[in-house]
């Protein structure tokens, strides 16, 4: 199975900075659009700067970064390669009066070597999946409000004052907690479907984006993939959008036909290169995989040898 992944992010009209970050292909991206070709196994993710905090945007392409440096597959250990990371954002942050405290969402698509797919979310970004012609969320909000909710405390989030609506109670890099990792895996084998497709996208954009916009938007036959994403960051910011908004897509497809109805372009020279090229690192962590294996089941083998010997010594 072949991935077209597309991002796209903008700072918006009100603030100075972008303090999201993409993750697609094992490249960072803060401003912008970007596409790549990929192939599992394969970790994509949005990260978003947490607001009012300190250096949010150093602390979401710290984020994404890190992750795109894994080498991920089924017996991967993400939360702790999360947990890892989180302690990284927090001494960098101690290092530096300026960076105290910053942090980060992180909403990620992780797809192992067998085409097994899982959604990873700390905080309020949202990842969406479409199939059908009808969308719905795989990641919960991890806000103020829901915790709440979930207590018993209130039966409405407009109960609360707006700015404690969308506070989040959980994030990587935060001095005072420890991230909640919340995993969902796919019922159904992602790419199934003809148009199933995976959207991860920025409080920026959700709050100014209903889901109705959302399955309209991918419904039209007229635009490219990239097209469509790039148009809903538009109408959230023309929506009132008051934060940076991001949006980022993942397209299975299968053949070349696909991929140009995808993209708008057929399979060029360059793009087969990038096939090549991601087909190439997955043999290499193939070659790596299997190589680490057998020196596992050597040393476990060497162990047990020598524990035979000393047991037929003691006799």
């Amino acid at each position: 199975m072949n991935y077209y992944i597309y991002g796209y992010t903008d700072k918006g009209p009100y603030r100075l900075h972008n303090e999201d970050a993409m993750l697609i292909n094992r490249v960072t991206v803060t401003k912008g659009g970007y596409g790549s070709v990929c192939i599992a196994p394969l970790i994509t993710c949005v990260c978003d700067g947490v607001g009012g905090e300190s250096a949010g945007e150093l602390a979401s392409q710290m984020c994404a970064s890190t992750l795109g440096t894994v080498n991920y597959d089924s017996g991967f250990d993400l939360d702790r390669c999360i947990q890892r990371i989180h302690s990284k954002i927090i001494r960098t942050g101690i290092s530096d009066d300026n960076k105290i405290n910053m942090q980060t969402t992180l909403c990620l698509l992780a797809i192992d070597e067998h085409g097994a797919a899982c959604c990873c979310n700390i905080g309020d970004s949202r990842m969406y999946r479409y199939v059908r012609g009808s969308i719905r969320q795989i990641s919960v909000d991890q806000t103020y409000a829901r915790f709440l909710y979930e207590k018993g405390e209130i039966a409405s989030s407009k109960e609360l004052a707006p700015e404690l609506q969308s506070a989040i109670v959980s994030s990587v890099g935060s001095l005072l907690n420890e991230p909640q990792i919340e995993h969902t895996d796919f019922v159904t084998p992602f790419g199934e479907e003809e148009d199933d497709t995976v959207l991860i996208c920025t409080d920026g954009l959700t709050d100014f984006i209903t889901k109705d916009e959302l399955e309209i938007a991918m419904k039209i036959t007229s635009m490219t993939f990239s097209e469509k994403l790039e148009a809903l960051c538009q109408l959230a910011i023309r929506n009132g959008s008051t934060d940076n908004v991001t949006i980022l897509g993942i397209k299975p497809w299968r053949t070349p036909e696909e991929y140009t109805r995808i993209t708008g372009t057929t399979l060029t020279d360059k793009k087969d290169e990038d096939i090549v090229r991601a087909q190439r690192e997955c043999l290499e962590y193939q070659d790596r995989y299997e190589t680490q294996k057998l020196e596992e089941l050597s040393e476990n083998s060497l162990a047990a040898l020598y524990a035979d010997l000393e047991s037929f010594n003691n006799e």
